[in-house]
């Protein structure tokens, strides 16, 4: 084969109108290819550029991770998300494996998925505003995929005494909402922490507070 059957020329570039970033490569043996501008910027695709064929390969390889980082930025506007969940969201959307891994660690890179500081922010909002246990937030951090280092480092990040104050609100409400007599309503309010994973001697006496408040509040 000679040397120019082994190269292509690009003739002309043209944005793609229909695609944010994206450009239309047209060669002069009358083919095209569409990538996007950090491709272009990559590979130095430029208008009377010389193109190995064998090169092409990597260029569309290269694009296709682009693709699913894109792809991956979008999921990721709605809310943070954990490597793992990025991993299988891009997965189900059809790309490669090798894709799949150049776009996470590319978004590890640029800080923009961070399995720790997810982890610590999620354990702090679960504690604070929902009122769960560490043991429930565990459960829920290694359903999204994190690490258990990570999941340690963010169960020990929770103070207790914030834990204690959503134990013991979320006490306070069940209580209010369970009928029976004293006994009986504190062993619903127990089983009732128990399931949103406090530690059984935390749900214990958040439950025994949380009969002694409603004992005042009808004395009073």
């Amino acid at each position: 084969m000679s040397k120019q059957e082994c190269v292509v020329t690009i003739m002309r570039v043209e944005q793609d109108r229909t695609q944010r970033g994206r450009y239309v490569l047209h060669f002069d043996s009358g083919e095209s290819l569409n990538v996007h501008e950090d491709v272009m910027i990559k590979y130095r695709l430029l208008k009377g550029a010389d193109i190995a064929i064998d090169m092409v390969d990597d260029i569309l390889r290269a694009d296709e991770g682009n693709k699913a980082y894109v792809q991956a930025l979008r999921h990721l506007q709605r809310k943070p998300r954990t490597r793992m969940e990025i991993i299988r969201y891009l997965s189900q959307k059809g790309y490669e494996e090798e894709s799949v891994w150049e776009a996470v660690s590319r978004l590890e890179d640029e800080r923009l998925v961070d399995d720790r500081a997810y982890a610590e922010q999620w354990a702090y909002e679960r504690t604070v505003m929902h009122a769960k246990g560490r043991r429930f937030i565990e459960q829920e951090l290694k359903q999204k995929g994190v690490p258990e280092r990570q999941i340690a480092a963010a169960l020990t990040s929770i103070d207790p005494e914030e834990e204690r104050d959503g134990a013991q609100r979320a006490a306070a409400k069940k209580w209010r909402q369970t009928q029976g007599d004293p006994h009986m309503r504190k062993q619903k309010v127990i089983a009732f922490l128990l399931r949103r994973g406090y530690p059984t001697d935390l749900a214990c006496r958040a439950a025994g507070e949380a009969a002694q408040e409603a004992d005042a509040e009808e004395d009073f």
